[in-house]
Formats: C-alpha cells, structure tokens, sequence
C-alpha cells in the first residue's frame, strides 16, 4: 500500500493554519487482475468545513480528478 497525506493545518515555516481546512489522505493498494485500488478520503476540521467543501463541488472534482488520474495511469 501507498499513501500520500496533504494537509493545510500548516503555513510557510511549518506554522500553524490559523484557519485550516481539510486533511487529505489517499491510498493505492493492489487490486485483483492487475488493477490498483484508490480511496481518497478527507478530513475536514468541522461540519461547517465539510458542508463548504462539498457546496464548491468536493465530489464532482475529485471524481474528475480519478478519472485523470486513470487515464494517465492506461497511458503508461
């Protein structure tokens, strides 16, 4: 399995965020017939931050962005 983490809990210098959003986490692990399993999950610092996230399209974007992410992945 692989895993990258991003967050925004911290600024330049490692500061903290004075108003975070969300952390990412996504994982790649290997899948029966060759195939890779992708989960994105995020975790956002509140309901309010979660309810924002996906009233600016959340879903719809990270779909989108799978989908890229296979259609590169088929054209290696």
């Amino acid at each position: 399995q692989q895993k990258i983490v991003s967050t925004d809990a911290f600024t330049v210098g490692w500061v903290p965020s004075s108003d975070p959003f969300m952390t990412a986490i996504v994982t790649f692990e290997d899948a029966p017939g060759g195939k890779t399993l992708y989960v994105a999950r995020a975790r956002h610092w509140s309901p309010e931050k979660k309810q924002q996230h996906e009233q600016m399209g959340f879903h719809e974007g990270w779909g989108a962005a799978a989908d890229q992410l296979e259609a590169l992945a088929k054209s290696l």
